[in-house]
């Protein structure tokens, strides 16, 4: 008898549903990855809070250990600036063999389960005058709105909203400069993916208000969220597999790191881990 993934169909990548082959008791008792210790090689930014950090550990270093002990595995981190090329120039060519925090349906690799979905958020200041979090809402008519990035769903929103003239301010390299644009009331409200937002605002002198963007499809049936992977190199799907069998086994610690670092998140269906068959 072996583990296996089931994955249930769902008619889009985003909304899959999750189902992990194993059994937790005959995991425990086989010890997957113990016997024998190895090296799980994580391409990874060294300079990119809250995701990763050479000096000290983003969430998704913190992830990545979690997952790490749970296969028998140790971390090591090949340090780069995370860029298109890295999936060629790095997993590809086995200099590492995961990248995480990898958008799903990404074609460069194949993907594992889904292991946390951030909203697209609004940011403002908390003494602003104004609340909002959907793109119908009259007061961004009249409000200086900052974008990241320039190319995003939320962005063709606004767009389709004839809200154009409204953006001032478009940031495609940088997590903190949006955030001090709002501070600094340099813009009225951002418009950008959660994960910077959320562990940023409260570090702020004046308060900021993460407001998740509502409703969480834009018609007809555009995502204004992002489910996140973990890229594993084509081929090497036994890899795949038993990260999946590590994501479904520590669900609960990944996302008690989540809401540590403060990640925005939206309900992803919990993997379950069923009985396989061959």
């Amino acid at each position: 008898m072996r583990d296996w993934v089931q994955r249930a169909a769902s008619s889009t990548p985003m909304m899959r549903g999750t189902a992990v082959a194993g059994c937790a008791l005959l995991a425990s008792l086989v010890g997957i990855g113990q016997a024998h210790a190895w090296d799980m090689r994580v391409c990874s930014d060294p300079n990119r809070l809250p995701f990763s950090s050479e000096s000290e550990p983003g969430f998704e270093n913190r992830i990545a250990d979690l997952l790490a002990e749970e296969l028998g595995a140790t971390v090591s981190y090949i340090w780069l600036p995370q860029t298109s090329d890295t999936t060629n120039d790095y997993l590809r060519t086995g200099e590492c063999d995961v990248i995480m925090g990898v958008q799903d349906g990404d074609p460069g690799v194949i993907s594992t389960l889904a292991y946390y979905r951030s909203p697209f958020v609004f940011l403002y200041r908390q003494d602003a005058g104004f609340e909002v979090n959907m793109f119908d809402d009259p007061d961004l008519q009249n409000l200086r709105i900052a974008v990241q990035p320039s190319e995003s769903p939320a962005g063709d929103a606004l767009f389709r909203r004839g809200l154009l003239g409204q953006i001032v301010a478009v940031f495609d390299y940088g997590l903190t400069p949006i955030i001090e644009a709002v501070e600094n009331k340099d813009v009225d409200v951002a418009v950008l993916w959660g994960p910077a937002a959320g562990y940023f605002a409260p570090m702020q002198e004046d308060p900021l208000v993460v407001a998740p963007v509502t409703p969480e499809f834009e018609p007809p049936f555009i995502p204004m969220f992002v489910n996140i992977t973990i890229g594993v190199r084509r081929g090497d799907e036994a890899l795949r597999d038993d990260l999946d069998r590590a994501i479904a086994s520590r669900w609960d610690d990944i996302l008690a790191v989540l809401d540590e670092f403060n990640i925005p998140q939206l309900e992803l269906p919990r993997p379950l881990l069923t009985l396989g068959t061959p």
